[in-house]
């Protein structure tokens, strides 16, 4: 166990020597990190249920393979962020803290381990969030029939899974690794706050901000496109589904263009306290002790809620899977064609 010396930059106090319950100022962020993780698992647990149900009896399909992975990542994230919160809550119960006393702290070995984990689930995150705007431009635009080939495959996991292991892996080498104390974090770990404040901001672009800001960028930058590609298509050909166009997409496979604004919508607020603290303004000084503050509530279920998103996208919202949910649970007799068939000969209005 390391003991290390911390100075707090996010509790909203008056006087540095007042006795603080650590519990009762990160209440409500503790409540929303455990309700959005509890939502990811069972996100995930519908999202792969679907898989098994509903795409076995599709051919195949890389494109729900590669949120499959995705949902992978995403779940081992809310594990991390779960494992922090509840390791957060037995350390600090009933324990006092003195603001801005020089008070030492430990940074205990399942900090570390689960800064390893949600380090390298947001990783893989950003990865097959990259690697499906990717796979939409090349199966839309470049290459609309057959599959990836067997050495693209091998090449797509190398990159996505054991890149992001790799910085983890280093960075737990490094030791830089620990307790957050929430300056960028909700209630769990990540880059511990004994290092050197240049140190501490390489590592968090090295180990998961820069793969997030480069993934927004690529992702935003494939919806643009691919958005006015369609639109030339449905006034050029009268082509308006995805499937319509390439024979390796279905219609709703259009929805995955917005998996770049569920990353938006739930990370941004991590991402902009990233920013306040690289420009030094997250510290104890209004009025950006009071937004840094806001945004940890923010973050703290955003980060941790990703998957649950997922499920709604992508099994509530797309209509071929939910109908073949509903049929598979309420027992009616239209057998997979029949739905396929009828889906089909229906428009598709979704997200248009």
């Amino acid at each position: 166990m390391e003991n290390v010396t911390i100075t707090t930059t996010i509790l909203p106090i008056s006087n540095e020597t007042d006795n603080i319950n650590l519990l009762s100022v990160f209440a409500a962020d503790i409540t929303l990190t455990i309700i959005a993780c509890t939502l990811s698992f069972l996100g995930s647990a519908f999202i792969f249920s679907a898989y098994c149900v509903v795409d076995s009896l599709r051919p195949e399909n890389e494109t729900r393979r590669l949120l499959l992975y995705l949902t992978v990542s995403d779940l081992v994230v809310a594990i991390g962020n779960f494992i922090g919160t509840i390791r957060f809550i037995i350390i600090y119960d009933n324990k006092p803290f003195y603001a801005n006393s020089g008070e030492e702290l430990a940074s205990d070995s399942v900090c570390v381990v689960q800064s390893f984990i949600s380090a390298t689930g947001s990783m893989w995150s950003f990865f097959w969030n990259t690697a499906i705007a990717i796979h939409l431009c090349v199966a839309l635009v470049y290459c609309r029939h057959g599959t990836w080939s067997r050495k693209m495959k091998i090449f797509c996991h190398s990159v996505c899974w054991l890149l992001p292991l790799s910085v983890a892996i280093a960075a737990a080498k490094c030791e830089v690794l620990g307790e957050d104390f929430a300056q960028v974090t909700g209630t769990w770990c990540w880059i511990k706050s004994s290092l050197s404040r240049s140190d501490r901001i390489l590592w968090m672009i090295i180990s998961g901000k820069g793969w997030e800001l480069v993934s927004y960028f690529v992702t935003c930058i494939m919806f643009l496109y691919l958005k006015g590609y369609m639109w030339r298509q449905r006034r050029r050909f009268n082509q308006h589904r995805f499937n319509d166009v390439s024979l390796r997409l279905r219609a709703e496979d259009e929805n995955y263009l917005y998996l770049w604004l569920i990353g938006y919508l739930l990370r941004i607020w991590g991402t902009l306290r990233f920013f306040l603290f690289v420009t030094g303004n997250s510290s104890n000084v209004k009025p950006y002790a009071d937004i840094n503050f806001a945004l940890v509530h923010l973050e703290s279920f955003g980060d941790s809620s990703k998957a649950f998103f997922t499920f709604i996208l992508f099994c509530i919202a797309d209509k071929t899977t939910r109908q073949i949910l509903m049929n598979k649970i309420c027992y009616r007799g239209r057998g997979y064609e029949k739905i396929l068939q009828s889906l089909n000969a229906e428009p598709n209005n979704t997200f248009n």
